[in-house]
C-alpha cells in the first residue's frame, strides 16, 4: 500500500511539474513577443515574396523610423538610397540593416523600423529643474509637455522664494551635472 501511494505521489508530482513548465514557457513566450515588438516576417501574400525580383532603385524612398524606448519618441528620416543599396532585394537589404524590421518593401518606398533602448538626443542631451507634485525635480529634455522626470528631490517648493518658484515653473535649464548639483544645493540651502 505504501509503495502504491509513493508511486501515485510521484506521478502527481511529475504531471504537476510538467504542467507548470509548459505554463511558464507559454507565459515567457507571450511576454517576449509582446515586449519585444515581435513582428512576423512578411507573409507569402506580399508583393515582396511573390516577386523576388523587386529591388531598390535610385528613385526608391527609404523611410527609417527610430523608436527610442526610454522616452517613446520616434525619429523619422526620409532619404534616397546610397549607391551601395541600389539593386538590393529584400533579403540583401535585411543583411545590411540587421536589427531593423523591414515593414514595407516596394520599389517606390522601403519602410524600416529600429527600436533603440535609450533616450532620443533631445532627452539625452538636455536636463532642466522644475517642480513636480510640490517638490523640486530634475527632468530629461527641454521644458514642456514631453519632459521626462529623472528624479524628484526632497526640496519642498513651499520653502522657495517667489522668484525661484517662477523660474522653476518655466523650467531652469542646466548645462552640466556640476551646474545641476550647484543649483540644487543652492535651492536646498534656502
Amino acid at each position: 500500500m505504501l509503495s502504491y501511494l509513493k508511486k501515485r505521489k510521484t506521478q502527481i508530482f511529475l504531471i504537476s511539474s510538467a504542467a507548470l513548465i509548459i505554463t511558464a514557457a507559454t507565459y515567457c513566450y507571450v511576454q517576449y513577443t509582446a515586449n519585444n515588438g515581435f513582428k512576423p516576417p512578411l507573409t507569402q501574400d506580399t508583393e515582396v515574396t511573390r516577386n523576388g525580383g523587386i529591388k531598390i532603385t535610385p528613385d526608391t524612398v527609404l523611410v527609417q523610423k527610430i523608436v527610442y524606448l526610454k522616452c517613446h519618441d520616434v525619429e523619422t528620416l526620409r532619404t534616397k538610397p546610397a549607391d551601395n543599396l541600389i539593386g538590393l532585394n529584400y533579403a540583401q537589404l535585411q543583411k545590411v540593416y540587421s536589427g531593423w524590421t523591414i515593414d514595407k518593401f516596394d520599389p517606390p518606398e522601403v519602410q524600416m523600423t529600429l527600436e533603440v533602448d535609450s533616450f532620443c538626443r533631445e532627452h539625452a542631451n538636455n536636463m532642466f529643474i522644475g517642480i513636480k507634485d510640490g517638490y523640486v525635480a530634475v527632468f530629461y529634455g527641454k521644458p514642456g509637455p514631453k519632459a521626462i522626470v529623472k528624479e524628484v528631490t526632497k526640496i519642498s517648493a513651499n520653502k522657495l522664494t517667489d522668484q525661484d518658484l517662477d523660474e522653476l515653473r518655466r523650467g531652469m535649464i542646466v548645462k552640466s551635472k556640476e551646474d545641476l548639483l550647484r543649483t540644487l544645493e543652492g535651492l536646498q540651502s534656502r
